[in-house]
């Protein structure tokens, strides 16, 4: 008889792919129980794993193919009806058939009784006992060839090495053209040797993007390959849940690199765990609230800016931005003011935080603060990002950004202390130079304006612990680099910036691979090394409290912020919390008033040199509290400004007979607008 073990090989091979089919058929066939044509597939990847595996002498596994087979049989002969528990036991049949193949694969002991199985299957129903645990097929991708994964990394390795000798050449051309310059006796010798090594170099450079293209290729595979078992997951989680969902993907055919899909593949699980468990509502709740009986969950996967978005979204219950700022003024992690005053996108926000994965806390906000932390970081490690919207009552959406492979990236060289670093251009917002007068110093940190925003302004030297420059302004100009992460912006000052180009990325290795503010290294052109900088580590660390000192170095002292004190009126929270923000982070001293009585009780007490008002407030309004102003002798001449929805000439001619000095509209509405506004009164 041939060899077995070949005949076996093809065997698990080919069983595994007729168990996807039946997976993927049988939650098909469940939706639509009518479909006689997916049905007679069904019954022939029962039929052909039935036969193939008493062929290789497989009884176990060809005894549950043949009950199954015989059970598609009865419901094409309509003595059974397709429903939940037929597809149950049918499922169950693939799982034992999975496990089964796996344990002969590698040698090991039956993993379950199979006549056991048997019985409990002829009978209708499989207690969990008989089958402790479940193993889904693995998906298996169609037209691949198998090869090793180390060889695939390997030659992907080898491609970088020459792309590296590529840049080389373009440098070493360079150098030929400088040269050319300065001897004329060879000219005509060396500018045909030039224009030779310029065709090279170019026919080199072609070849080496279009077999680093194809080698990438090979490692790339479609999202489907990680979501193919997400519906079966969300289908058993749902029913012991007591719930009814449906789960759909779009955009499976993406493709993206296999590494990335390996390290996101257990960040959505998580994700839908959280849906299902805590997100999607009871039926009873749902009827209550109005919504269909069935909750959905979706995962749209789309390209974008050059990476790839999947947005896994449910339409749930949502997150209550109140009850996450009860938990977090109850954890210590905001005051009970600053809880208030924080925008409900920025509450949301608060659950990717470490200190809400708390029992407390998922009991009371739909679970997403269980991992959330983790989720982020692990995203951010990838060079991605995860950004949160939902609304109480309607939805939850999370979206995870992300790169479609890591073996190459965009990105800006610099110099810092006298060192090259890569910083990856997707958080690369600009580069600019700034004088010494364009740096402003508020409540010790130092920022700069940039089309009327406020940004921290950073030594990368100092973040990175590294000597800093004797002389930081040459021609009393510094460079800046603006690097952005999600609504955040943080300016970086640097030696200098040199040029934004297509790197290969190297693996620091295991031993270096928990290093502070790195995560790879690259090989420039000139064969200098560069380590690539973990832009997410830099903000942390400029959070803490890292300021750059330019202004004391320079000799500037901290004006606006003990001469000027600014009164801010409005019972808006968003309005009153980024006026008071923008306000701070240029140098003013601001105290905010939730209403035109409140203000008034603020200004027996203190003294200010600038009131911001709004108009429509509960009590009186911003016009009457201007009146009553002007009626205090302390207040006669203080500038008052008026910055409100209303538009119509009538309200700005109120406001001007009331004593205001200046009227914005909040509809056009921006910091530059206010801040030159407040600087012409006070400066």
């Amino acid at each position: 008889m041939p060899n077995r073990n070949k005949y076996l090989s093809i065997f698990y091979k080919e069983g595994r792919e007729h168990l996807l089919s039946l997976q993927k058929g049988l939650l098909s066939l469940e939706k639509a129980p009518g479909d006689m044509v997916l049905l007679r597939e069904l019954m022939r990847n029962a039929h052909t794993l039935k036969g193939s595996a008493k062929l290789v002498g497989l009884e176990e596994i060809s005894a549950i193919g043949h009950r199954m087979e015989d059970l598609f049989e009865e419901i094409e002969k309509g003595r059974k009806g397709v429903d939940d528990k037929v597809i149950d036991l049918l499922l169950k049949g693939a799982d034992a058939i999975s496990r089964l193949i796996e344990a002969f694969s590698n040698n090991e002991d039956l993993p379950f009784d199979v006549p056991l199985f048997l019985q409990a299957f002829d009978q209708g129903e499989i207690p969990p006992q008989i089958v402790a645990e479940k193993q889904q097929p693995e998906p298996v991708a169609d037209e691949t060839v198998r090869t090793n994964v180390k060889i695939l990394d390997s030659l992907i390795n080898r491609l970088g090495e020459l792309i590296i000798n590529k840049k080389r050449f373009e440098s070493n051309l360079l150098r030929l053209n400088e040269c050319l310059a300065g001897d004329a006796e060879y000219l005509p010798e060396l500018q045909q040797f030039r224009q030779d090594m310029e065709e090279d170099v170019l026919y080199l450079a072609y070849l080496v993007q279009e077999l680093h293209d194809d080698a990438l290729a090979l490692r790339m595979l479609p999202l489907h390959t990680i979501t193919d078992g997400f519906e079966r997951m969300v289908r058993d989680l749902s029913r012991e849940h007591g719930k009814m969902i449906e789960f759909t993907v779009t955009g499976a055919q993406i493709e993206m690199d296999r590494v990335l899909l390996e390290a996101v593949k257990p960040m959505i699980l998580h994700i839908l765990r959280n849906c299902v468990d805590h997100g999607i509502e009871t039926l009873e709740e749902r009827l209550v609230e109005g919504k269909k009986p069935k909750g959905t969950i979706k995962i749209a996967a789309r390209l974008e800016e050059g990476g790839v978005n999947i947005v896994i979204r449910d339409d749930g219950r949502g997150i209550d931005p109140a009850l996450v700022r009860k938990t977090a003024v109850n954890k210590g992690l905001l005051t009970q003011e600053d809880a208030a005053a924080m925008e409900d996108k920025g509450v949301i926000d608060l659950i990717m935080e470490e200190g809400f994965s708390t029992r407390d806390f998922i009991t009371d906000t739909s679970g997403r603060g269980i991992g959330m932390s983790v989720v982020k970081k692990n995203l951010e490690r990838l060079k991605g990002r995860l950004t949160i919207r939902s609304e109480v009552g309607r939805y939850t959406e999370m979206s995870l950004h992300l790169p479609l492979t890591l073996s190459m990236m965009e990105a800006l060289l610099i110099l810092c202390n006298g060192e090259y670093l890569a910083l990856p251009l997707t958080y690369v917002q600009e580069s600019l130079k700034i004088r010494a007068e364009d740096i402003i110093t508020a409540a010790g940190k130092e920022v700069i304006s940039l089309r009327g925003s406020s940004i921290p302004l950073v030594s990368l030297a100092a973040l990175l612990g590294l000597p800093e420059p004797g002389k930081f302004f040459p021609d009393e100009k510094l460079t800046v680099v603006v690097l952005k992460q999600g609504g955040q912006s943080l300016a970086c000052a640097v030696d200098a910036t040199l040029e934004s180009s297509a790197i290969v990325v190297k693996s620091l290795g295991n031993q270096l691979k928990n290093v502070h503010f790195v995560f790879g290294a690259t090989i420039l052109g000139n064969g200098d090394p560069a380590l690539i900088l973990n832009v997410p580590d830099l903000f942390a660390a400029a959070e803490v409290g890292i300021t750059a000192g330019f202004a004391a170095r320079l000799g500037k002292t901290e004006g606006k912020t003990s001469q000027t004190r600014i009164l801010v009126v409005d019972d808006s929270i968003t309005t009153r919390t980024m006026e008071r923000s923008i306000l701070m982070a240029h140098g003013y001293s601001v105290d905010i008033a939730i209403s035109g009585e409140d203000a008034l009780e603020k200004v027996a007490h203190a003294d200010y040199d600038l009131v911001i008002s709004d108009v429509m407030m509960p009590g009186i309004t911003g016009f009457e509290l201007t009146r009553r102003l002007r009626a205090l002798d302390r207040y006669r001449d203080v500038p008052v400004i008026i910055v409100s929805s209303l538009a119509t000439d009538a309200d700005k001619r109120e406001a001007m007979d009331a004593g205001a000095q200046a009227y914005i509209v909040k509809g056009s509405f921006d910091q530059g607008n206010l801040l030159t506004t407040v600087e012409a009164f006070v400066g």
